[in-house]
C-alpha cells in the first residue's frame, strides 16, 4: 500500500468511525415529546385521524381539532411501537438506524453492479451515507420531519433497485407507492422507473402489449397510495387537494411580543409556494458555503450557524460525477425528474429549515442523480474520489458539529 492509499485510507476510517460515534449518541440523547408520528400513531390506533396534541408547531388547528399535516405512513410504521410502549415511545432513533442500515445494504448493491471495482463501490457508499444530507436527517430521526425523509429515501431507493437489479415492475411501484406515503414528489419517479425498465433500443413511443402491462404493474400499487392519500385528506379537510398547511399557525397561539419566525410570515402573508421564495432558495441550493455569525466588538465571538444549510454542490462536488455518465435516454429522463423536483421546491416556503448540513431537499431526487454517479465513475476517478469523498464527510461532520455545539 502506497503511503497516500494508507493516508486516505486512514483519513475515511476515521471520519466514519466519527460518524458512527456520533449516530451512537443521537441514540442516547433522545428523549419523549419530540417526534409528532407518535401521537399520529397513537390516534390510528384509537380509530381516528385528529391527534391529542403535537410535539411541533406544524399542527393544523382545524374545526377545533388538532392534525399532523405530513403524510401518514412513517405513523403507521412507528404504531407497533407506540401500541407497546405508549405515547412515552422514545426509540425512534432506532427504528431510523434500520432504516439507515438498509438503505446502505440496497446501495451497495447498487454499486456493485454499476461501478467497475471494489474501491469504487466503497467509496460510493461513504459518499451516499456520510457526504450527503442523509447523515444529517438520520441523525435527527427524533423528529417527525427526518424521521419521515430518512424513511421515503429507503423506499425510493429499494424503488431503483427493484428496478435496476430485479426488473420488477410492480416492486417498484410498490416502493414509490410508500415513498410517496412519506413524501409526496417521490411519486414524480414514475417516468424515470418506466424508461428504465425498458429496453434501450426500444423506442419511447411504441407501446405494445408488453408494454402496456408493465406500465399497469408499475402504476398499480402509486394509484391505489394516492387514491387513499387524497381521501385522507378529504375525511380531515374536506377536500381531497388540502393538506392542512392552510391551517398551521394560528395566530392566537403566538407568544405575545416575540417575533413568531420568517416561516410563519411566510406562509401567513405569501402562502407555501410564491415567486418570492426564488432568489433565497436558489442561493442556498447552488452558492452559499457554509456560515457562522461572528459577534462581539472585535468580531471574534461565534454567535450561530446558519441553519438554512449550505449549497449541495460545493459541501459534495463528487456529485458532479453524474455528469460523466452515458448521456443515454434514461439519463435526460432522469436529470428532468430531478430539475422538476428541485424546481418545485425552488418556490417552497421553506428550503429545509432547519438544517447544519446542506440542502436536505435535495434528498427528494438525490437517489436519481446517485444512480447516474455510479454509472459515470471510472477506475482511473477512484484517487479524485476518495478525496473529495473525504472533504466532503469532514465538512458534513464540521457543519454538524459547530451547528449543534452553537445551538445548544
Amino acid at each position: 500500500m502506497t503511503a497516500q492509499r494508507f493516508t486516505i485510507t486512514a483519513l475515511l476510517s476515521g471520519l466514519t468511525l466519527l460518524f458512527l460515534a456520533v449516530l451512537v449518541m443521537a441514540v442516547f440523547r433522545e428523549e419523549p415529546g419530540s417526534n409528532s408520528y407518535v401521537a399520529l400513531a397513537d390516534a390510528f390506533l384509537h380509530g381516528q385521524l385528529h391527534v391529542n396534541g403535537c410535539f411541533d408547531e406544524d399542527c393544523a388547528i382545524y374545526n377545533g381539532k388538532a392534525y399532523v399535516v405530513f403524510p401518514p405512513l412513517p405513523a403507521i410504521i412507528a404504531m407497533p411501537f407506540v401500541a407497546i410502549f405508549g405515547m412515552d415511545f422514545h426509540y425512534f432513533m432506532p427504528i431510523t438506524l434500520f432504516a439507515f442500515a438498509a438503505t446502505a445494504m440496497l446501495w451497495w448493491r447498487i454499486g456493485g453492479t454499476l461501478t467497475e471495482d471494489r474501491d469504487l463501490r466503497m467509496l460510493f457508499l461513504l459518499l451516499v451515507l456520510f457526504a450527503t444530507p442523509l447523515i444529517f436527517v438520520t441523525l435527527r430521526g427524533d423528529h417527525i420531519w427526518f424521521f419521515a425523509q430518512v424513511w421515503a429515501f429507503l423506499f425510493t431507493t429499494a424503488a431503483l433497485y427493484a428496478t435496476l437489479i430485479s426488473r420488477s415492475a410492480l416492486l417498484a411501484g410498490l416502493f414509490i407507492a410508500l415513498a410517496f406515503l412519506c413524501r409526496q414528489m417521490s411519486i414524480l419517479y414514475l417516468p424515470f422507473l418506466y424508461v428504465l425498465l425498458m429496453e434501450e433500443e426500444r423506442p419511447l413511443w411504441h407501446i405494445d402489449r408488453a408494454a402496456f402491462a408493465r406500465g399497469l404493474r408499475l402504476i398499480a400499487f402509486p394509484v391505489a397510495a394516492v387514491a387513499a392519500y387524497l381521501a385522507y385528506n378529504w375525511v380531515r379537510f374536506g377536500s381531497p387537494l388540502e393538506t392542512g398547511y392552510a391551517y398551521l399557525f394560528p395566530i392566537s397561539m403566538d407568544t405575545p411580543g416575540e417575533d413568531p419566525g420568517f416561516i410563519k410570515h411566510r406562509l401567513r402573508e405569501l402562502g407555501p409556494f410564491a415567486l418570492e421564495y426564488f432568489p433565497f432558495n436558489a442561493f442556498y441550493m447552488f452558492f452559499q458555503g457554509p456560515h457562522v455569525e461572528f459577534t462581539g466588538r472585535y468580531l471574534t465571538q461565534l454567535k450561530e450557524f446558519d441553519n438554512n444549510g449550505a449549497a449541495l454542490f460545493l459541501v459534495t462536488p463528487a456529485l458532479l460525477f453524474a455528469f460523466l455518465a452515458r448521456w443515454t435516454r434514461a439519463f435526460w429522463i432522469g436529470l428532468i425528474t430531478c430539475a422538476f423536483i428541485l424546481g418545485v421546491t425552488l418556490f417552497y416556503h421553506s428550503n429545509g429549515f432547519s438544517q447544519y448540513s446542506t440542502q436536505r431537499y435535495a434528498l427528494d431526487w438525490l437517489p436519481i442523480m446517485l444512480v447516474f454517479v455510479a454509472l459515470g465513475l471510472k477506475r482511473e476517478y477512484a484517487p479524485p474520489l476518495s478525496i473529495l469523498t473525504a472533504y466532503s464527510m469532514g465538512i458534513t461532520l464540521a457543519m454538524i458539529a459547530i451547528g449543534g455545539l452553537l445551538a445548544a
